[in-house]
């Protein structure tokens, strides 16, 4: 029997989705997410429905007019309890379905068709996560604490000393219906006889236990087996790589931006790119309809056209260089004040001078540069690292109008940790040393990103302000690496070279030297 792709989408009264987010790092990119989800489900399966509340419908329908086969306005017969139950409207959903089906959530992103023997599976999942301490463990207890109803399946996992699992939902189904009218009934039943107790509980993450833990509970209780896009088990805290659109569709053909990934911004930049590159119909049409209200669009995100000269550095009203001055105010205590401060200052000097330099009319060829860059980068990783047969022949330079600033704090990193959603940054410590920063101009608000690079890397950028071959390149680099690694641990030298190669590529600091821009 032929599988229905379905998605879920319910707009909470009150909220706007041009000023709310939805768990995204700014709302217009929740609302790219959903276009791009939407259409390549729709490129490689040619009939999706939607099931919706009417404003929802409004939006996706009407508004952004993703080319849905069908819409279910079912889920206006849904009140929710509580304002963060966001998975509640999905498990109705669920409820709902009388075929076999696939519900892929709108912050999935997929390049190629399932495998037909994932999609035989009675119960399909994108893969079975195991608990940790700093996440379902912790929550859990915490339900313990306060709930007086679990299911049953619930508290013999509970109960069992065997760290429990779940599914993860990015995408959920099967072809045993009845499995999920039996969950979907389970599950508002787990809520309501708990409805007084959600206001003492983190109910963002019982939205977790509802939907995925329970789903693995009962498959797991029945004996039944669930079909999983990832074989792999995976830590609640452990996904990697599933924001990675550059590496698309040739290395990956599922994302999942899954938690930290919605929220971090980089990565949604990335997001935004691949529907500008695949569908930029859509990427414009959204960013019109955000200019037609007058709301200011996240100032990291992409701009329709080249920015225009100023005269000066709006240092007030840029929010990249006041998250550079929070950086240098939390200065610790073991740390000697007038030594971090000296430091900071010294940087940003040459940050605001190179700015200067690149935004300011000192190079009135640079919005131009800029805007046509960002649409030519697009393409960059892919020619380069698409086909490794090629790797070792192409030609690739440092790009133009890249700075390196060095520095005896890490200000890139102390940035980032206010910048992006990774535990990388969140866990950053301040200490005196050598630091390299990596400046790159936008065609954005902010006008610039900063990264945090290592000797390998400044070393690469060094050597590429002139155009070698990436087998040129690794020769070079050769000089730099101690003898027993390159005779006994070649595979590791080239790997470190590939990843640092392959970052730089990303930030837009290298490109191929067919790009003449």
């Amino acid at each position: 029997m032929q599988i229905n792709y379905i998605q879920t989408f319910y707009v909470n009264k009150g909220k706007d989705p041009f000023r709310d987010s939805f768990g995204w790092s700014s709302p217009e990119y929740h609302l790219m997410g959903w276009a791009l989800s939407c259409l390549q489900l729709q490129k490689l399966y040619g009939n999706v429905k939607l099931y919706a509340n009417s404003q929802a419908a409004r939006l996706l329908i009407d508004t952004l007019q993703l080319p849905y086969s069908e819409v279910n306005l079912s889920l206006d017969n849904l009140n929710l309890i509580h304002p963060d139950l966001w998975a509640l409207p999905k498990v109705y959903t669920y409820s709902l379905q009388e075929q076999p089906f696939l519900h892929v959530d709108g912050d999935v992103f997929i390049f190629e068709p399932f495998n037909p023997s994932l999609l035989a599976g009675e119960l399909i999942a994108q893969n079975v996560e195991v608990a940790t301490e700093n996440s379902y463990i912790l929550a859990q207890k915490e339900f313990m604490r306060q709930f007086a109803f679990f299911p049953n399946c619930i508290k013999k996992d509970f109960e069992s000393e065997i760290p429990f699992q779940a599914c993860n939902a990015g995408i959920l189904g099967g072809n045993n219906v009845a499995f999920f009218h039996e969950y979907a009934a389970m599950a508002f039943e787990y809520i309501n006889k708990n409805a007084e107790k959600l206001e003492h509980i983190n109910v963002n993450m019982f939205n977790v236990f509802f939907e995925q833990h329970l789903f693995y509970a009962l498959a797991k209780e029945k004996g039944m087996k669930v079909n999983v896009f990832f074989d792999e088990l995976i830590n609640d805290n452990g996904y990697k790589h599933l924001g990675n659109f550059h590496e698309t569709p040739f290395h990956r053909n599922y994302l999942h931006l899954i938690g930290g990934f919605k929220r971090d911004e980089f990565t949604c930049i990335q997001m935004a790119a691949k529907l500008r590159e695949l569908y930029p119909e859509y990427y414009e049409r959204i960013i019109a309809l955000f200019h037609k209200k007058n709301i200011r669009l996240s100032p990291c995100g992409f701009l329709n056209e080249p920015r225009q000269s100023q005269n000066k550095i709006d240092e007030e009203n840029n929010s990249h260089l006041q998250r550079l001055k929070i950086a240098a105010i939390n200065c610790p205590a073991e740390i000697e004040k007038e030594s971090f401060q000296n430091d900071f200052d010294i940087f940003y000097r040459q940050l605001l001078s190179f700015l200067t330099s690149c935004h300011c009319g000192l190079d009135p060829q640079s919005p131009e540069y800029l805007h046509k860059r960002d649409l030519s980068s697009q393409n960059w990783y892919k020619f380069l690292f698409a086909d490794a047969s090629l790797l070792s022949n192409r030609i690739i330079v440092r790009c133009p109008k890249t700075e390196i600033i060095e520095s005896s704090f890490n200000w890139a990193g102390l940035f980032n940790k206010y910048y992006r959603k990774i535990d990388y940054y969140s866990e950053l410590k301040i200490n005196k040393g050598e630091y390299i920063n990596l400046v790159v101009p936008e065609n954005t608000d902010n006008g610039f990103s900063l990264y945090d690079i290592d000797k390998i890397d400044q070393i690469i950028l060094l050597f590429l302000s002139e155009p070698l071959s990436i087998s040129e390149l690794m020769v070079k680099m050769q000089d730099y690496i101690e003898d027993e690694v390159l005779q006994n641990h070649y595979d590791v030298f080239k790997n470190l070279i590939f990843t640092s190669l392959k970052q730089l590529v990303v930030k837009k600091a290298i490109q191929p030297f067919y790009d003449n821009i």
